[in-house]
């Protein structure tokens, strides 16, 4: 028996399928009936709805968790900022209006959801000045010493080169600039390898390669019903093999190592790793805080390189340039 066909065999023990769902934006939602076939007026409702509920949610569980040591307020007030992966800009809106940022950059492959972003703040008055672009993280379209900082949350393991994109930032941050990144890596026991639209079957990035599992991922989806069409891979998603190739639905199989090794490769002067144990910054962690009190007991595991892949919420790094 092949690995691929365990794989899929383990997946199809607790399998699962894609719904459609507000209150968790995914830029599938696009291509779903329920709005496609919206009037105008409508769609456009919707998107307001879209929008406001990932301003809640970022609201809701601040980015600041993450980096329970840096003041992120002091350090972005009044600076010239980019959100990395802004999806349709409710985290960005909300973070530029509660860290009183002077102008927010955001940044999407999505070109619908760039449009979305830029069609709720054209209505909104807002502190902060906001401006959406449709751009890849490999060719950000700004000049060299551009920005005061970078964020990013849950958006380097879906990018198609991480050696590329972080020297992207490095070129745009201005000198003692600062990158605050955030992402899964591969070996995240809930989700690593993005395939939760399939299955519940957890743990499977501990024993498959990113390869191995991507190719179960595209066998169960290829089998899906009609009416499931809406959340299949399309053209796009898949341009140059990269879907194809890699994990899940496109994720690039980073972990702790590979990020370390290409941050010092670009050139950034100072690269921090933030150590925030499995479940302490979670969604379970933020409604019940005692969830947070028995996750820091993992957090001595983490001083060992070896644990940080398997047993942490996210990696989360702080670059300086």
């Amino acid at each position: 028996m092949s690995k691929v066909m365990i794989a899929k065999y383990l997946m199809n023990i607790c399998p699962n399928k894609p719904k459609f769902q507000e209150n968790h934006f995914a830029q599938e939602i696009f291509r779903h009936p329920n709005y496609t076939e919206l009037s105008q007026d409508k769609k456009e409702a919707l998107l307001n709805r879209l929008v406001n509920n990932n301003f809640n949610e970022a609201k809701s569980k601040p980015f600041d968790l993450f980096f329970p040591t840096y003041p992120l307020k002091k350090l972005l007030e009044g600076k010239n900022v980019l959100d990395l992966g802004c999806s349709i800009g409710g985290k960005t809106i909300y973070l530029g209006e509660e860290y009183n940022v002077n102008k927010f950059y955001g940044i999407d492959v999505s070109k619908q959801s760039i449009d979305t972003a830029n069609l709720y703040i054209s209505k909104q008055k807002t502190k902060a000045q906001y401006k959406f672009i449709h751009a890849y993280a490999e060719s950000l379209p700004f000049e060299n010493d551009y920005f005061d900082a970078i964020i990013s949350l849950d958006t380097l393991e879906h990018v198609r080169s991480v050696i590329e994109t972080l020297s992207e930032c490095q070129r745009t941050l201005k000198k003692d600039g600062l990158a605050f990144i955030v992402f899964p890596s591969f070996k995240f026991p809930f989700g690593g390898a993005h395939v939760t639209s399939v299955t519940k079957t957890p743990f499977l990035e501990w024993f498959f390669s990113p390869v191995t599992i991507n190719s179960a991922y595209q066998e169960i989806v290829s089998k899906w019903e009609a009416d499931l069409d809406w959340f299949k891979p399309t053209e796009e998603t898949t341009k140059g093999g990269w879907a194809a190739v890699e994990g899940g639905i496109g994720v690039n199989g980073t972990m702790y190592k590979n990020f370390l090794s290409a941050a010092n490769k670009v050139g950034f002067n100072d690269v921090s790793f933030v150590k925030i144990p499995l479940l302490y910054v979670s969604n379970t962690a933020v409604k019940y805080p005692f969830v947070k009190f028995l996750s820091s007991f993992l957090k001595p595991l983490l001083n060992i390189n070896f644990f940080r892949d398997y047993l942490t919420q996210r990696l989360v790094f702080v670059l300086k340039k």
